[in-house]
Parts: structure tokens; sequence; C-alpha cells
């Protein structure tokens, strides 16, 4: 039976397990996370462990990027408390299968970064669960957090336009209304103008008192 210790000014991370070779813990029979402040401890076995490595390094990815998140992952859940508390929530005690209960508490920024520098030190231990990863990056995180949000106003949009559908389909189709047919205003055409002849104009010279008789002879001196 090996036993590890990590701990700090505000909590003790405690790993119990067998190795397989030499020195190194590689069968985790339990662990147990306490803090100063709160009497009772985090216990369980390996996939809570895991859980809690998983939330706590991408929560504190997430606080370092200034976009803190409710990170959840099995039965392990951290999420802001006001502005500057952090609320570990634990739904399941494994240490004991046949009961649940739920642990609450609540870190300042201190007591967050102890635990998480324990759990760095478990997760660089090459003699301890050397599998044990801690989560650096926030991506995925971030990305199931936005599809989320996105989720609801978009399954609510749905629906309505389904429960929307359903309405007008039992709604009878208003019939057109006919219209009176107005009568089209014809235009009527001018009547053509008649064009009347340019009366002659007579000169002087052609009036018949000014012109000489066939039968009148000069006069005589």
């Amino acid at each position: 039976m090996i036993q590890r210790s990590y701990s700090l000014p505000s909590c003790t991370l405690l790993i119990d397990g067998i190795s397989t070779s030499g020195d190194t813990l590689s069968i985790l029979s339990g662990f147990s996370c306490r803090f100063s402040h709160q009497p009772e401890a985090i216990e369980g076995g390996l996939d809570l462990l895991k859980a809690l490595v998983k939330v706590v390094g991408a929560y504190a990815q997430a606080l370092k990027s200034n976009t803190p998140l409710t990170i959840p992952e099995g039965h392990v859940r951290l999420e802001p408390e006001g502005k500057y508390l952090h609320l570990l929530s634990i739904n399941a005690n494994e240490a004991n299968a046949n009961t649940t209960k739920k642990i609450e508490i609540k870190l300042n920024t201190v007591q967050l970064f102890d635990l998480m520098e324990s759990l760095d030190r478990l997760c660089c231990d090459a003699t301890t669960l050397p599998d044990l990863r801690l989560v650096t990056q926030i991506s995925d995180y971030r990305s199931q957090a936005q599809l989320n949000s996105q989720a609801v106003p978009a399954i609510a949009g749905v629906i309505s336009l389904a429960i929307a559908a359903t309405v007008l389909y039992f709604v009878p189709t208003p019939k057109p209304e006919t219209k009176p047919v107005q009568p089209v205003p014809t235009q009527t055409k001018p009547l053509p103008k008649v064009s009347t002849p340019p009366t002659p104009s007579v000169s002087p010279s052609d009036s018949p008192e000014s012109s000489p008789s066939p039968n009148s002879s000069p006069s005589s001196n």
C-alpha cells in the first residue's frame, strides 16, 4: 500500500493506491481532499478524481482568460459564486456506492488555486498515476457553453413555428372577395375637321371692267 500527500496552506490531497512496478503508484484505491475551512473531506475513487482534475483545470484556465464559466463533469461542478467566490459541488460520494450525498464548498481565489496546485503536483508526479493529466485548454468547454446558450432559443423557435403551423392548418382559408367590375372609360375621338379650299383672290388687272372689249375700236384723233 502506497500513499502520496500533496499539501498546501489551505488544502491537502491524499492519494492511496498500490504499485505494480517499483515505487510507482499505478492503481488508485481511494483519495481524499480536505480544506482547512471545511470539516468534511471530498472522498472517492478514480472516476471522481479524474472529474475533479478536469473541472478544476478547465475552470482555472477560464479564470486566466477572464471568461469565468460553469464547468460540470460527472459528479463534479465548479461555478462562480458572486464576484470573488467559487462554488465546488460534489454530487456523489464514491467511497460508499450505497449512499449519495452532496457536498458544497465555497472557495476564495487563493483556496481555489491551492486546490489546483495540489492537483497539478499530482499530475506532474511521474510516480503517481502517470496517466493522469491536468486540463490546460478551455476551448472545448467554451464551445460547449456557446452551443448550449444558442440551443435554447433555437429549440424554442422551432417549437413556436410548429405550434403556429398547427394552428394555421385548422384555420379555414379565406375566400378572395370579388370586386365589382368597374366600366372602363372610353375615350371619344374628336371629329375630323373639314378643310375648305381657299378662295382665289382677284387682282385689279383681271377685273372685267378694265379689260378692253373686243368690239371697241381705238379712238381717232
